[in-house]
């Protein structure tokens, strides 16, 4: 009886194994994660050389590991337990003891003697490009953001440590590293502190800026670029816009990680101009609808940060139609999409590059267009992350 029992359990328990392994093979595969906002592992390709180094086994085991059925569910369901039940203070990478969601990070100061060679190594990067707008008669700025959680670093609840001991030497480093190389350095970590990082301009529950953020950069920004060239754009106020906050829920990118449990009470806004600026848009070389938002079809659908220039794109160009106008080139990652949604009505031609898809040579991009002005818009945490596209 006992025998008989045991193999009962075996015999079960072998066949859970081989149902899951069945089912992570057999069902529909995804390429990414939605919630956890990361590409998922795909099958490895079965060569002598990775199975006896034991690569593909470890490749395997990954791929089983992001493919298991239910995946999501399961996923969700252990986020509620940690959040609800457990009441833990940091869930997928998110702090959540606090009145916004910050992103999470050790406890541990270190030697931040690294940071004026690295501020000095990004500086002569950017040089290149520099070099490249100031040939064809323009200019290049660099535009420095603090990412969410170095705006809300006061925040932090008392218990955690916050990087302040790195965000304001980082600063001086980086504003040392371009004044020598005579390169237009903005920042505005210090300056939106000397502000009280007023609420309006960041989300509680995303890493971004909002609209209103978007706008103090724009216009702060423009002010500087006329004083050093010797222009007049137009600088928008907050008269010239109708802004619109959307009923939908908003997804931010951290209450994402948390299966959108903690809202935080954010909504979206955008802003148009009042006086409309006709314009024609491509992107990647494609036309594409003349439009600035992508805008849900009702009022339940959740939205996102991509609703602004809809989300990342490798190339964008935005023509006005108005030669008299100097062109601009913008170039960042997701930062960028709410700063174009308003900085395009100053320009006759603006084009943005993101260098994640963009493929080819910006040094040449910038060679070829010749913009009047070029801006570099980064965040404080992704200052010495190498940007590609040389």
């Amino acid at each position: 009886m006992k025998r008989t029992a045991q193999l009962f359990f075996v015999t079960c328990f072998l066949a859970f194994l081989f149902g899951v392994a069945a089912l992570t093979l057999l069902m529909p595969k995804a390429w990414s994660s939605y919630y956890e906002n990361r590409s998922l592992t795909q099958m490895p390709p079965l060569t002598a050389e990775s199975f006896l180094s034991g690569d593909y086994f470890d490749s395997l085991e990954s791929y089983l590991t992001d493919h298991v059925p239910f995946r999501s569910y399961l996923l969700k369901l252990q986020t509620v337990l940690q959040l609800e039940v457990l009441r833990q203070p940091v869930v997928s990478d998110v702090l959540t003891d606090s009145d916004v969601l910050l992103g999470s990070h050790s406890y541990n100061d270190w030697d931040t003697a690294y940071l004026s060679s690295a501020a000095q190594e990004c500086a002569a990067g950017i040089g290149q490009w520099a070099d490249a707008a100031a040939a064809g008669g323009g200019q290049l700025y660099y535009v420095g953001l603090p990412e969410q959680t170095a705006y809300f670093v006061d925040r932090y609840p008392d218990y955690w440590r916050d990087r302040q001991w790195l965000y304001g030497p980082t600063e001086a480093a980086m504003e040392e590293a371009f004044a020598r190389a005579d390169i237009p350095y903005l920042s505005f970590y210090e300056q939106f502190r000397a502000e009280g990082c007023p609420e309006a301009l960041y989300f509680a529950s995303d890493h971004h800026y909002t609209v209103y953020g978007a706008l103090a950069v724009c216009q702060e920004l423009l002010r500087t670029v006329n004083n050093r060239q010797g222009l007049s754009l137009h600088v928008p106020a907050e008269e010239d816009l109708d802004f619109t906050t959307l009923p939908n829920p908003f997804l931010g990118s951290r209450n994402r990680k948390l299966f959108c449990l903690r809202p935080m009470g954010d909504m979206l806004t955008i802003a148009q101009y009042r006086q409309a600026v006709p314009f024609r848009r491509w992107d990647n070389g494609t036309e594409v609808a003349a439009e600035l938002f992508l805008l849900p079809e009702t009022a339940e659908e959740s939205v996102s940060y991509t609703v602004f220039m809809g989300g990342d794109k490798g190339e964008t160009v935005v023509d006005t139609g108005r030669p008299d106008l100097p062109s601009v080139l913008i170039i960042g990652e997701s930062y960028t999409n709410a700063m174009e949604t308003l900085l395009y009505a100053s320009f006759d031609e603006m084009r943005s590059i993101d260098p994640r898809s963009y493929q080819g040579s910006i040094t040449d991009y910038i060679a070829l267009h010749q913009p009047e002005v070029v801006i570099v818009l980064r965040d404080n945490t992704s200052y010495f992350t190498a940007l590609s596209g040389g």
